[in-house]
């Protein structure tokens, strides 16, 4: 990794340590590395996708896998769960 020296005003180094902090960044080279990011490549999302692959994937996401089991009752919810507790009867 390339080390870069800059100079900022007293005012933007104040303001930029307020956002490492509301940001959760660990130090001011991470919030100047994010923010070149967005700069230099705007296309990509914050998990490094582009915009249509992260929209799939996040359509994909949502949808059915036909495994969905509807719980209407407390009993449906109190069998459900407890189906996997229970000793499996033998078809012997």
């Amino acid at each position: 990794m390339t080390t870069v020296n800059i100079s900022l005003p007293v005012e933007m180094y104040s303001d930029a340590k307020t956002v490492i902090l509301e940001r959760g960044y660990a130090s001011l080279s991470e919030l100047v590395r994010d923010a070149l990011r967005g700069l230099l490549y705007p296309h990509l999302t914050v998990n490094g996708f582009i915009r249509e692959f992260e929209d799939r994937v996040l359509e994909a996401a949502t949808e059915s896998q036909g495994k969905d089991v509807l719980l209407k009752t407390n009993k449906d919810l109190k069998n459900y769960f407890l189906q996997d507790k229970l000793p499996q009867k033998s078809n012997l």
